[in-house]
């Protein structure tokens, strides 16, 4: 006897990554061509007791890290991350030097969108808390016979991102 391998006909396809929209502060700043993955990590810490007999270590989780993101953009007239950027770049070269915080720090939202269905509403939002650039490039290489977009790119370290279904 035959034993059924799908219990459903309906079939999902995965999400498509290019179907995906940048906020920031509540507004769309975005429509960038690339986003870095969103990574955590946790450290970890080898450990191993005086009083215990056996050679190998005992592993517990350390500390948690976030690894920048990265945005690729096409260079537009939207100064959205181009201000953004400049509120830390310019306050650090200002007569009076650094203060404690300028205000720089953000939350961003990603959200993703799934083609085959409503394209006003996401089926994922991620949410990366406390953003800062780190590094910014205002315009990528130049070459007479390119046929290419120009692109910024945009660095920005994080601490910590929740990802929600919508």
């Amino acid at each position: 006897m035959a034993v059924a391998r799908f219990t459903s006909t309906d079939k999902r396809d995965p999400y498509r990554n290019f179907n995906f929209r940048i906020l920031l502060g509540g507004v769309e700043v975005a429509a960038c061509r690339k986003v870095s993955g969103l990574t955590a990590s946790v450290e970890v810490v080898k450990f191993r007791a005086g009083n215990n007999a056996a050679s190998n270590d005992e592993l517990l989780p350390g500390r948690v890290t976030y690894e920048a993101v990265t945005l690729e953009s096409g260079i537009t007239n939207d100064p959205a991350f181009k201000d953004w950027a400049n509120t830390l770049v310019h306050h650090e070269a200002s007569k009076y030097g650094r203060k404690a915080e300028p205000g720089f720090r953000r939350n961003i939202e990603i959200r993703v969108y799934d083609i085959d269905n409503d394209h006003s509403r996401p089926v994922k939002k991620f949410t990366v808390f406390n953003c800062w650039i780190s590094k910014i490039t205002c315009l990528s290489e130049l070459a007479a016979d390119a046929n290419e977009v120009l692109i910024e790119t945009i660095e920005i370290q994080n601490e910590g991102f929740t990802e929600e279904a919508v």
